[in-house]
Parts: C-alpha cells; structure tokens; sequence
C-alpha cells in the first residue's frame, strides 16, 4: 500500500557500496564478481579504439565509489555546455575511445524505441532529462520507456528475465520494429549483460550503451561513457549529463545532436509517471493530487486540486497537463493516515512520461525513525539526479509567524563530492539551532548525509521556507522553490531540483 514519507536511506540513484564498491578498499566494480559479464567481455584500458571501463578509472583503489569516498575521476569541474552542439569531433573522438569497435547490423540513424535499465536504488527517474533532450532533438518520445525493477534487490538474473518480458512488450507496442536500443547504467549494466549473454535474447538489441559501470561486451556494439572520459562528472552524473547525451545520440545516430540543451516546448505539457514505493520500485495505492502554486508563496492557489489521481498498485497515474510556466505541488497520501507528502521541483518544460514519485511507508521508513520529529520544525530531502559537490551553493531560509532563520548555505565539507540526497532537520542535541553539524544516521548511508538545519514550522503552516541552489556556483542560474513550513510532525517535504540548470 502507498503511505506518504520521507525516502528510503538508501536513496539514491546509481550504484552503492554493496555492489560496486564492498571491498575494503572502497572501489567499484569491475564487473567480475558473483555475476558473469556477458560473453567476450573486455575491459581495455588505454588510448585505443576500446576503452571500456567498469569504474571510473579501472584501477579499484581509485574509483572511490564506497561511503565516504568520491564518485568523481577528479580533474576538472567545467560548467556544463548544454546551451550548444558539441565542439566538431569532440564526441567524434570520445565515441571512438568509448566504443568496443564492434559493428552493428543496422544503420546510423535507424529510429529504433529506447529502453533503459537503472542501477542500484535507481528508478526511470534517471533518464527523465536525457528523454527530453532525444524529444528535442526529434526523437519519438513515446519510444523511449525505462524499466522499473528492484532497486534493493541483488536477483541480476530475475530483473534480466524482466528485461526481456519489458522488450518484447515493447515490441509488441510497435510491432514495425524487431530491436531495440539498449541502455544501462550502474548496476543496470550488470542486469543488461546478463541479459546480453544469450543469444536469442542478444537478437533483439540492435546497440547498446553501459554508463559507468560493467565492461562493454564484444557481442553487440557497445559505448561506455565513463568518469574517466567525462572529467569532472560523478557516477550518476555520467547518467544525466548533456555530455553523455551527446555521446548516446552521436554513438546511436551516426552524427552529433543539434542541440544539447532542453528548452520549453510550446504549449502545455503532458506528464504521466508512477508513485512508487522505494527503493522497490512497486506501486501502491493512494491518492496523488496535482495543485498550482504561487511561485513566491507556494500556497495554493486554487481551492481544488488540477488534477487527482487514485493509484492502484501499478502506481501509474496520469496524463494531467500542466502549464511549462508555472509551477506545482504534488501531494500524496492515504485517507487512512495522518501524514502526508509533499513534492516540489522546478517547472517541466517538456513532456515527460518518466515522472516519478517515491514514496515509503511511514510506519517502517528508517529515515523517519532517524529523523527529530516535532510540530516545531520542518524536515526536508533536497536531491538532484546530479551529485552535490562543494563547488555548489544551497541556500536555505524560513520566515513567518513560527520564526526566522536566515538563508545559509548548506554544502558543507561533509557533503563532499558524491551526495545526491541531503536530509536536512533540526537537530535533537541542538534543538532551535543551525549548526550544519552531520545528523546521525545519515552520513553512514551511502550516496546520502544529513545536516542540521533548523527551519520553523507550524501545521497548518503559517510562513515559507526558500531553497535556492546555484548549481556548481553559477551565480547568474538561481533554481529557486518556495513553499509552506510544514511541520515534520505529519509532513514529509520533497524537493527536486532538475540535473540541468534552466529557468
């Protein structure tokens, strides 16, 4: 059943330490453990044509991909060049080094449907942006779906056995079509060359593309963009960047994207999607309600939702059309219970079937259990399909009748340079208090940490709280929310701001 509350503590997108980095030592890996990698698998490492690495440097004491260590290769933090084509040969050559040279028995530019794979404690999520840039580059949307599997499971040959019911599905969708591309990322590339190691079943995939994670197979024609080839970016980065798009297009099309930027389409847009429970990935039932919000107060500013959806145990809800220029709530909660969530993110500017709500349930989430609750104070998530590094500035500040606390930065030393999820409430040891000090609980769960961050609340609520981040400290691309100081007594408060930078 779908009960609204914080998410799991084991979050986030991509890869964790208990599949690509158990070793002491804190590396990724390498595609040879429990679980084969699909026949012919190489892993090159050089400047020749194969350069197809599990990690993001092939050498496990690097990578950094366990607690506590960073999932970036290091080097440089370039600010993303989303807003143009990519420089002339420049992914011509990345293409190169990340292909395994193997050659495809279809043509460059054949529109094939798309199916992604994510990884460990991933959803569809993952590729929601990498969608609307193939959408804005001409590409079908309605033949790009990604397939929701366990995320906390280990069962690689069971989600491979979903991964072909979902493409013969999809195959049968579009019955004019015989393959498929194929794309993984983190551990979905371990369920992907599984999938890949018969032949019959290999058949199907006309490409492939492992990110950042298990070694291409010399079976199919394969890309892997790795760390390594993307300075700068971190483990799910290398999933959602404009950079790796246009290494996806280039290596599936034959020749550069036109663009790599994700603009606002004209017109209204159509969002579709599913609420799930986490890391799961199942559906539930409950009730999802849509509201606009007043982009200074968050308050709604209607008296009835836009749209409200009962949720079965599919979890699928939509379509609901929303306008690209406002913004909106999204509530979710059951009847028969006192607590509720509540989902900001950034305006949507295109289309997008690859919403996603995560959702768990109250009564057992070990993030609540660990959070300090109380009608006081609020508790948020703040995630971005983007590592936070220190280079980033998040802004937080509440005013109102419950209290002022001032914007202050909340990227910390702690935060580091591979956190996707940061928990933020008022510490118990420190009530009434911003000390930015680590919570407990949080910083031992991978990919996440919690900080002390001391935000008034009241329910009903009686103020605003700010969240303004710059990404990678882009002072002129301010990513602004606001919305109501929900206590954390009954509220669980989402924000989601986009992987890309975008007004």
């Amino acid at each position: 059943m779908l009960r609204s509350a914080v998410l799991t503590d084991v979050f986030l997108a991509g890869c964790l330490a208990l599949v690509f980095g158990c070793s002491s030592s804190g590396g990724g890996d390498t595609g040879t453990g429990s679980e084969p990698l699909a026949d012919g698998a190489q892993e090159v490492d050089g400047d020749g044509s194969q350069m197809m690495l599990a990690t993001s440097s092939g050498d496990p004491g690097a990578a950094g991909n366990g607690p506590g260590g960073s999932q970036t290769s290091g080097g440089a933090d370039p600010q993303s060049s989303a807003g143009a084509p990519p420089p002339a040969g420049m992914d011509s050559a990345l293409v190169a080094m990340a292909s395994n040279g193997v050659g495809a028995d279809v043509e460059d530019g054949k529109v094939l449907p798309i199916v992604f794979v994510h990884g460990f404690a991933g959803s569809a999520q993952q590729y929601q942006s990498q969608a609307m840039r193939w959408e804005q580059n001409g590409y079908p949307q309605d033949l790009i779906r990604a397939f929701d599997h366990d995320g906390a499971g280990l069962a690689i040959a069971e989600y491979a056995d979903g991964v072909d019911a979902f493409i013969d599905q999809m195959l049968t969708d579009f019955p004019e079509y015989d393959q498929v591309y194929l794309i993984g990322h983190s551990r979905g590339t371990r369920v992907s060359n599984t999938y890949l190691m018969d032949e019959a079943r290999r058949a199907k995939v006309a490409k492939y593309i492992s990110l950042d994670g298990a070694p291409c197979p010399m079976t199919v024609a394969c890309l892997a963009p790795t760390q390594k080839l993307l300075p700068g970016q971190a483990h799910v980065e290398v999933a959602t960047s404009a950079e790796s798009f246009a290494m996806q297009y280039e290596f599936i099309m034959g020749a550069p994207p036109a663009t790599m930027e994700i603009t606002k389409q004209d017109g209204p847009v159509t969002l579709s999607g599913r609420a799930v429970l986490f890391p799961q990935n199942v559906g539930g039932e409950g009730v999802l309600e849509f509201w606009e919000i007043d982009s200074q107060t968050g308050e709604r500013v209607t008296e009835t939702p836009l749209a409200s959806f009962q949720i079965d145990d599919s979890g699928a809800f939509g379509p609901v059309t929303v306008d690209p220029d406002k913004l909106y709530e999204m509530r979710l909660y059951r009847p028969d219970l006192d607590t509720e969530q509540h989902v900001y993110t950034q305006r949507t500017p295109r289309d997008s079937s690859l919403v996603r709500i995560l959702s768990q349930d109250p009564e057992t989430s070990t993030s609540r259990s660990n959070s300090n609750l109380g009608p006081g104070h609020a508790m948020l998530i703040a995630m971005r399909m983007r590592e936070w590094y220190e280079t980033d500035v998040l802004e937080i500040g509440t005013s109102g009748e419950a209290g002022t606390a001032e914007p202050v930065n909340v990227i910390t030393d702690a935060v580091g340079r591979g956190n996707i999820a940061l928990h933020l409430h008022d510490a118990a040891a420190s009530p009434g208090d911003t000390s930015l000090g680590e919570l407990p609980y949080f910083p031992d769960q991978p990919f996440q940490t919690g900080l002390d961050v001391y935000m008034p609340a009241a329910d009903p609520p009686n103020g605003t709280i700010t969240v303004t981040n710059y990404p990678r400290g882009d002072m002129d691309r301010p990513q602004t929310l606001v919305f109501p100081n929900w206590s954390s007594d009954r509220h669980s408060i989402s924000v989601m701001f986009s992987d890309y930078a975008h007004d």
